[in-house]
């Protein structure tokens, strides 16, 4: 039985690969195909990445919750793009400051253009159909891959890459950094900080090593920084999917000299975020009724 052209939620569950990397890869796969078709290249980075990041928020926080499925897929382009400013607007007022410090994501939906949107219908029931809402629903299959990360690198290409010097740390390779850093017992409250994050995969190993050990991430601090404007972003997207808490700082700067010079610049931005945020409750204007999603 399928509806809107999708069988249910609990089908497509069972559908899905075995493994959340191999879930993950399909899902970058179908992005990045469509993508490279239906948009001629890898461009509007921001647009291609900030959908799947809006999606994924958009997913229900528990594998049995309900299938928002059957609602996205029907959606024309300037539908979606109001969904998709609904999800923003969910994470505006559940963490302001997590929301600026995405906004290179979603932006570019204040006054899309006619290109902007152009097929991001389309866009989005490919990525329903590979299981993107069930992927993310799935804690334990979300944190085993960097899906933002893979999709980042994927569209960027590898002579792009190579020609910044910018090569994220392989799922596997950082499994195995978490699960010996923290090989010892951390107590709760610890600060973990990630000057050069990329997109957030070694956050995201530490937490799955965390929750391996019957600790909750949630307990912990958490900074993630990256000079890439686009990689900080994404790590604001991620601290929500992999479930890191409300005590997460996300700023976009050059640590390597000294990170304490991050603090002021990114204290001042949060004020200003919390501060527009009490002033204006909804980030973006919308037809869609903005759900609370429970992060």
């Amino acid at each position: 039985m399928t509806l809107y052209g999708i069988p249910p939620a609990g089908m497509r569950r069972f559908l899905a690969p075995d493994t959340g990397r191999e879930h993950a890869r399909v899902i970058v796969d179908a992005a990045y195909a469509w993508w490279l078709s239906n948009r001629g290249g890898t461009g509007d980075l921001a647009i291609a990445v900030g959908t799947v990041g809006a999606l994924a928020l958009s997913a229900p926080s528990r594998v049995d919750g309900p299938d928002y499925g059957p609602l996205l897929i029907p959606l024309n382009d300037e539908e979606l793009a109001d969904a998709l400013r609904a999800s923003w607007n969910s994470l505006w007022a559940y963490d302001p400051v997590r929301a600026d410090a995405a906004r290179l994501l979603h932006e570019w939906l204040a006054e899309p253009s006619e290109d902007d949107i152009r097929g991001l219908g389309d866009y989005a029931r490919i990525l329903v159909r590979a299981g993107l809402l069930e992927y993310c629903s799935d804690v334990s299959r979300c944190e085993s891959e960097d899906l933002l990360g893979l999709l980042v690198q994927r569209m960027r290409g590898y002579s792009q890459r190579q020609a910044t010097g910018e090569f994220f740390t392989p799922s596997i390779a950082a499994a195995n950094v978490g699960e010996i850093a923290l090989g010892t017992r951390l107590e709760p409250g610890a600060l973990f900080l990630e000057p050069c994050a990329g997109t957030g995969t070694m956050a995201r190993a530490a937490a799955a090593t965390l929750r391996s050990q019957g600790l909750d991430p949630a307990q912990y601090h958490w900074w993630l920084n990256d000079l890439a404007p686009l990689n900080s972003a994404c790590c604001a997207v991620n601290a929500q999917l992999w479930r890191l808490g409300r005590a997460v700082t996300v700023s976009c700067g050059n640590a390597l000299r000294d990170p304490r010079e991050l603090e002021e610049p990114t204290r001042q931005r949060a004020e200003r975020a919390i501060a527009k945020q009490a002033r204006r409750p909804l980030l973006y204007r919308t037809r869609t009724r903005s759900p609370r999603w429970p992060f």
